[in-house]
């Protein structure tokens, strides 16, 4: 199991020395985000604050599921995935995925978010679609017509298939 590395009294003038005498540089940049591509899984319940559940590929290579999306009087937010368990007769909860920086919080997040409203906008979509048409504009129904008993299907091919075996 790893150790933590405990601070003493050794690592405090070091540090101090080197804050003190050192240069103003950048911050190193935070390494690239990987690639999101988030399903979005929709809940039709309206009373229900609980709008949609989401799945999330990263970069191609992990998949996480289980995000749920609440609509509350703040507006959407997203819960990680969690794991219940029973300790002394209480059930509690624990996240089984979290991002690690703020940066990753956000950009998680906000993808899932966008992901949910695209979702809703394309079911909306087709909904406006399905009460836009009418009964005349919908195609008779047309009885299936056996094709004549002396129909050979070579004959139809666009192409000779030369010798079969």
């Amino acid at each position: 199991m790893a150790k933590r590395k405990e601070h003493t009294q050794t690592d405090a003038p070091q540090q101090a020395q080197t804050g003190a005498g050192a240069s103003p540089q950048e911050a190193p940049a935070p390494p690239p985000l990987p690639d999101l591509t988030v399903r979005v899984f929709p809940i039709s319940s309206s009373k229900s604050k609980l709008k949609a559940t989401a799945n999330v590929n990263i970069a191609g290579a992990f998949a996480v599921r289980g995000f749920r999306i609440f609509d509350s009087r703040n507006g959407l937010f997203v819960k990680e995935p969690e794991q219940s368990y029973v300790k002394d007769g209480t059930e509690l909860t624990h996240p089984v995925f979290f991002p690690v920086t703020k940066e990753a919080r956000e950009a998680l997040y906000g993808q899932i978010l966008h992901s949910y409203e695209l979702t809703v906008q394309q079911g909306q979509r087709q909904e406006d679609a399905r009460l836009r048409f009418r009964d005349e504009d919908v195609p008779p129904e047309r009885d299936y017509a056996p094709p004549p008993e002396d129909f050979d299907p070579e004959d139809d091919l666009p192409f000779d298939m030369g010798q079969m075996m």
